[in-house]
C-alpha cells in the first residue's frame, strides 16, 4: 500500500474514532440530566392532574392546546446517535 494512502485511511480511523469518543462523553455527560428532566416532568402533570382533579382525557387536551402555540421536540435527544450528531456537527463546523 502506497504512503499516502495509509496517511489516508489513518485519518479516516482517528477522525471515527474522535467521533465515537466524543458521542460517548456527551452521552454521559447530557442524558442523565434529561433522564432527571423527564422525571420532573411527570411529577409536575402528576401534581397538576391532583390539583385540577383531571382525568388523561382532560389533561391530553390541554397539552395539546399548548403544544399548538409552542414548539415542541419529541423523545429524548441525549441518546448515543444524538450526541454522534452532535460530535460530527462539532467536527464540520470548525476548520479554516
Amino acid at each position: 500500500m502506497k504512503r499516502q494512502n495509509v496517511r489516508t485511511l489513518a485519518l479516516i480511523i482517528c477522525t471515527f474514532t474522535y467521533l465515537l469518543v466524543g458521542a460517548a462523553v456527551f452521552d454521559a455527560l447530557e442524558s442523565q440530566h434529561e433522564v432527571t428532566a423527564s422525571r420532573r416532568l411527570r411529577a409536575e402533570k402528576l401534581r397538576l392532574r391532583r390539583k385540577y382533579h383531571m382525568n388523561e382525557t382532560e389533561y391530553q387536551q390541554i397539552a395539546a392546546n399548548i403544544i399548538k402555540f409552542m414548539p415542541y421536540r419529541f423523545g429524548t435527544q441525549w441518546k448515543f446517535s444524538g450526541a454522534l450528531f452532535f460530535s460530527t456537527t462539532v467536527i464540520t463546523t470548525i476548520g479554516q
